[in-house]
């Protein structure tokens, strides 16, 4: 990459930001920097941080532990607690830093229970995709992190190998892996637009669950998404969801421009993370 090449795509990186950062300013978005480098506590670490710990640039000084922004979300939430912060919405902007490689990423959160404004959130985000960055947003893929794990046992949860199976829907060696008559295998075997009843048929106590899918597939369609699907064997990439989980896409495009959903802070959350 040549020198103008190089300035030219810093100065559109920062423009977006800026411009973002702007965008969400006037709706009552409140605006956090945060530093690039983390410092954690070994005896107060969540499980979370120790599950992405090996995903990211991290090092020992003087007994402290020290890591690389590899995640806005789980930053802003160790933050929120540590200063006792009672903003209900925020924005940010910046990169991320893992060891699979460097990532922008522009997003938001908001720490309410009440799925209107989670929902208001989610729209915000697509008018700036929008009206900013130009993407025409016609997929959008819905999965709850508690179905699969209905299905799947915790330690089933935490296997990489069974994540990569599911995600690549490797029928074959998940029978294997689990067994033929497993239930993650009859999903499988169903169509995507079955799914939902599949499940309502075997796991009656999941009514609530698959009641909330519904009820964000509503929301979405009533954003103008053409294509709405729910997948009920999405596997967030983290581990700190706990609910809806939504990808984005443009037409044709196998990457998502942006992703988020439902995790606990110390309240219930929201975020939506556009991938830059």
């Amino acid at each position: 990459m040549n020198r103008i090449t190089m300035n030219d795509t810093i100065l559109k990186t920062k423009k977006q930001e800026m411009d973002f950062l702007r965008f969400m300013a006037k709706l009552g978005y409140d605006l956090v920097d945060l530093n690039v480098v983390e410092t954690f506590n070994w005896g107060s670490i969540t499980l979370d941080d120790q599950k992405m710990m090996d995903k990211r640039h991290s090092w020992t000084d003087g007994g402290v532990l020290h890591a690389l922004r590899s995640d806005w979300t789980n930053s802003i939430v160790r933050y929120r607690k540590q200063y006792e912060l009672e903003a209900e919405k925020i924005a940010y902007a910046g990169m991320v830093y893992k060891k699979s490689g460097t990532i922008h990423q522009m997003g938001v959160e908001t720490f309410t229970s009440d799925i209107s404004a989670q929902q208001e959130v989610l729209s915000d985000v697509l008018a700036f995709m929008k009206e900013h960055l130009k993407k025409n947003i016609s997929i959008a893929v819905i999965s709850h992190n508690k179905l699969l794990k209905k299905l799947l046992t915790k330690d089933q949860m935490e296997d990489p190998m069974i994540h990569r199976l599911v995600s690549e829907r490797n029928r074959d060696a998940l029978s294997h892996a689990l067994s033929k008559d497993h239930p993650v295998i009859g999903l499988m075997e169903v169509r995507p637009e079955d799914q939902l009843e599949y499940i309502a048929g075997r796991f009656p106590e999941l009514a609530q669950e698959i009641e909330d899918l519904k009820v964000w597939e509503d929301k979405l369609r009533k954003l103008s998404i053409e294509n709405v699907y729910i997948d009920t064997l999405v596997m967030p990439r983290q581990s700190y969801y706990r609910g809806i989980f939504i990808q984005l896409y443009q037409k044709n495009e196998t990457e998502p421009q942006a992703s988020g959903g439902q995790y606990t802070s110390s309240s219930k959350a929201f975020g939506m993370g556009i991938n830059g």
